[in-house]
């Protein structure tokens, strides 16, 4: 005689054992489902996106090897779509070729920001280290305390946890270990994340009366987002697309240095209202203020220089003009600055 089923502790048998919160979710309908590579493609054709000029073959390999379709299809925002009709919602004449350019540029663009904001917050430190050392007022020390006692004390917590943590880090907790119960300046900001280095230079700034420093951190705060959104991997030019996002101001230096473009006041508010294009101009104003001549200098200037040549050698995948040419006249506004700053010769 056969055996029957084992039957589970319930007197369920094993149709029932397949349920619960696993199967539920496994069953659970989700907006955007997962796509296997041939399927990402064929979404793709859905929208309308060609494949002339990067074969589907290539396309597929692109995505399962280079960039993923999270990424590279952002940058379908910068292309416009067909209203009304069959093909309603389609782009209009966009080749996957061209979204391959812009993942492409995007990563030279993000590489070359992120060696300048770390320059400039390397540069910020030692010119506060060299301040604080020059004044016959500051012993080092109690300009760490004070800083640390004008914290509320959610942000003091945040503050010495951040610097707690370097006792974690094999580079760090030797520093932090000696230091810990009496820290100088010149450790303190070396333990620091830059975000505390930000507002380390307001408090700075407000003990010596010098408003400059107090409005230095507000551009620093741009070029700190710049150098996390570069450090990440987010993507940039896609943003170019979004218009007026920003709802901050721009300092007075950045202005000046914007004015001096010869561009139209329009022109030159709507790519200062743009929170992406915004804290580039600062990032680069503020690097070109702070960093001095000499080598390092020179190797970023040639990086910035080869995003642009790459700019032009992608030729006609980067629409030049017409509804599709945001990302090139934001682009181009970021040559002009740069060139003005002399930071590209």
């Amino acid at each position: 005689m056969a055996e029957e089923p084992k039957q589970n502790k319930t007197g369920a048998g094993k149709e029932a054992a397949d349920t619960g919160p696993d199967k539920k979710d496994r069953e659970q309908k989700h907006d955007k489902p997962k796509l296997t590579i041939a399927q990402q493609v064929a979404h793709l054709k859905k929208r309308g996106i060609k494949f002339e000029r990067c074969s589907e073959e290539d396309a597929a390999y692109y995505l399962a090897e280079g960039c993923d379709l999270f990424e590279v299809s952002s940058y379908r925002k910068l292309f416009s779509k067909r209203q009304g009709g069959e093909r309603d919602g389609q782009y209009v004449d966009l080749d996957f070729a061209q979204l391959v350019a812009f993942a492409e540029l995007d990563e030279m663009l993000r590489e070359t920001l992120l060696l300048m904001t770390r320059r400039i917050e390397s540069r910020s430190k030692v010119i506060l280290k060299r301040d604080i050392a020059e004044m016959e007022d500051e012993d080092g020390y109690a300009i760490v305390s004070g800083y640390i006692d004008s914290l509320t004390p959610k942000s003091r917590g945040i503050r010495e946890g951040e610097l707690e943590r370097n006792s974690r880090n094999k580079f760090t907790k030797a520093a932090y270990g000696k230091y810990k119960d009496d820290m100088p300046s010149w450790v303190f900001l070396e333990l620091v994340p830059f975000g505390t280095l930000v507002d380390f230079i307001r408090f700075c700034g407000t003990r010596w009366g010098d408003k400059g420093l107090e409005q230095s951190h507000y551009d620093l705060k741009k070029v700190k987002s710049v150098r996390n959104c570069t450090a990440h991997g987010s993507c940039i030019i896609n943003l170019f697309a979004e218009g007026a996002n920003s709802g901050r101001t721009t300092s007075r230096g950045t202005l000046e240095a914007v004015a001096k473009l010869g561009l139209s006041k329009p022109t030159r508010q709507k790519w200062l209202r743009n929170a992406a294009t915004q804290e580039i101009a600062v990032t680069l104003v503020r690097y070109a203020q702070d960093i001095p001549e000499g080598p390092a200098r020179k190797r970023d200037e040639e990086r910035l220089k080869g995003f642009f040549d790459a700019i032009d050698a992608a030729g006609d995948l980067i629409p030049k003009q017409g509804p599709d040419a945001t990302a090139f006249a934001a682009i181009n506004f970021i040559r002009s600055l740069t060139v003005s700053l002399e930071l590209l010769h």
